[in-house]
Order: C-alpha cells, then sequence, then structure tokens
C-alpha cells in the first residue's frame, strides 16, 4: 500500500501525526469473533474468506519533553515471509504465514517516512508499543538511541509463550523499560502510567488482545487522543461492543472494551485504533467518537 499520513496540531501546541506503514489482510474470523471463543483459533485457520487490506497504523508525538512513536509498523521485507520469520517459533511462523498478507513498500516504513514529515529517526526519545505482535514492533529497528516501553505483563507472557511476537527481528540487544502500572487510577481504569511531566501523554492498561496490551491517551483541553491499538480493530466494533476473533482472552478483552466505552462515552475523544481505515480522516478532522449507551 502507498505511503499515507495526516498531520494535526493540537490546541495545547502538540502535533500529532498518524502514518500508515502498510496493509495487511486478514482472515475474516480473525477480524470479528464469530464463532464460540473456545473456537476463535481453528475458525481462524479453517476460514476461507479474507478481510479487505487494513492498514498498519503509527502514531508520531512532537511534544517538547521529546519526540515520541507509539508503534513502529511494519517493514518491507515482510511481504516474503517465508524468509522474514525464518528466526520465529514454528507455531507463530506457521500462524502468521497461514493467516496473514502483507504489503509494505520501502517507501511505506516509518523509517523512510519521518524525514517527509521534517523529523529525524535518532530524535525519537520514546517507543510505546501497544503490544509486541508483529506488525506494531518489528521497525524498531529505526529508533536504535530511543527508549522502548513495554508493559511488564506484555514482555514477561510474550517471552514465556509467544503469540504474535517475533523476538528475533528486534534490533540485537534491545533492553525495554517495562510498564508495571504502580500509579493509580485514572478516570475509568485502574491504573495508569504518566509519560511526560506535563501530564499530557498517558498510558493505561487495556489488556485482552494480547496479554499486556497498553493504550496511549493524549490529552489536549476539552479532547483526548486514545491511541488503542487493537483494543478493537475499527471504531465500528467500539460501537457494536464487538471484539476481534484474534483476542488472547475473550473476557479480558471484552472487560477492557467496555472500560473504554465507558471513558469515550464520557470524555470527548477522537478514537484511533491501528487498523481502522477512518482512523486518519477522523484524527485530520478532529472528529469525536459517539456512542450510544445501550447495554447488553
Amino acid at each position: 500500500m502507498p505511503p499515507l499520513s495526516t498531520s494535526l496540531s493540537t490546541l495545547s501546541g502538540l502535533r500529532i501525526h498518524g502514518v500508515q506503514t502498510g496493509g495487511v489482510t486478514l482472515k475474516s474470523a480473525h477480524y470479528r469473533l464469530r464463532r464460540p471463543s473456545a473456537f476463535r483459533l481453528p475458525a481462524i485457520l479453517l476460514d476461507p474468506h479474507w478481510t479487505s487490506p487494513k492498514p498498519i497504523l503509527s502514531w508520531v508525538i512532537e511534544h517538547p519533553e521529546g519526540l515520541i512513536v507509539v508503534d513502529t509498523g511494519e517493514r518491507h521485507q515482510a511481504q516474503d515471509l517465508n524468509r522474514y520469520l525464518a528466526g520465529a517459533d514454528p507455531v507463530t511462523r506457521m500462524f502468521i504465514r497461514r493467516n496473514f498478507r502483507l504489503h509494505v513498500e520501502a517507501s511505506a516504513e516509518l523509517g523512510a517516512q519521518l524525514p517527509r514529515l521534517g523529523l529525524c529517526a535518532r530524535d525519537v526519545r520514546w517507543v510505546i508499543l501497544t503490544h509486541l505482535h508483529f506488525d506494531h514492533a518489528d521497525g524498531l529497528a529505526f529508533f536504535p538511541e530511543a527508549e522502548v516501553l513495554v508493559s511488564r505483563r506484555e514482555y514477561d507472557a510474550q517471552r514465556r509463550v509467544p503469540q504474535g511476537a517475533v523476538f528475533s527481528l528486534w534490533p540485537e540487544g534491545l533492553t525495554p523499560s517495562l510498564i508495571d502500572y504502580s500509579s493509580g487510577a485514572y478516570s475509568v481504569f485502574p491504573k495508569h502510567w504518566p509519560l511526560t511531566q506535563a501530564g499530557d501523554v498517558l498510558l493505561v492498561p487495556t489488556p485482552g488482545h494480547s496479554y499486556g496490551h497498553q493504550s496511549v491517551l493524549i490529552l489536549d483541553h476539552d479532547v483526548t487522543y486514545f491511541l488503542a491499538g487493537d483494543v478493537v480493530f475499527d471504531e465500528g466494533q467500539l460501537q457494536r461492543r464487538e471484539i476481534g476473533g484474534i483476542v488472547q482472552d475473550v473476557g479480558v478483552s471484552r472487560a477492557s472494551l467496555e472500560l473504554v466505552r465507558h471513558f469515550v462515552l464520557t470524555h470527548p475523544t477522537v478514537f484511533l485504533p491501528s487498523h481502522d481505515p477512518t482512523s486518519l480522516e477522523r484524527l485530520a478532522n478532529r472528529q469525536v467518537t459517539h456512542l450510544e449507551e445501550r447495554h447488553g
């Protein structure tokens, strides 16, 4: 997919860039949970139907305290999954090869797009990974001098039993900083972790899609920009209370979805999932998500 980006200046003076680093095509059963949860993995493996290509989005925040990247996107080499996944564990390699189609041009890689935004990868202070799935973490090689932030729960569990994480693709010797979420509640979230001294960029735990998935909130006067990773795949799923078919834990994923819905219902929020074809448009228009307050 061709390079695409959108930029917005917030009312508080930050600059947010949404960058499409390519696309991914998924099994339909991967995108939406339709079968009983116990059969979700066989349903994905056996599904003959594929979605239309979905964007792989990264986010770049120009902040006075330093340049921030949220998720690093994919690399061009991922189009040849046989060679790209040579160092992955056999189960992860088999699952990705059978259930993903990657579309990433070299010009779409995040490292190639930053200069077109007037930015330099070596100036990035923090890289926040919402989770360790390959399409969110494989661009780490572009940021050798940044501090990489991952939730401890995500990192430890993926090390024990990888589910979509391919550590062999990380830069050699990389040691991420692990977030323990020792701070107290923020709004509806029982814990949070403030990234900036100004308190305007926060991390909140939103597990379920993966072991320790986390989301990033950018607070801007009357709205919050909610970088949602894969809590859901698109805004419509948030509207319909619909989770993806690939979630690591269905019950935990539903609980995170309800927390996010409660937040969006009670705070004007520009909601930005990482694979939503309309996320860049919502960012550009500062478009707040409106939900119906339904039950059940």
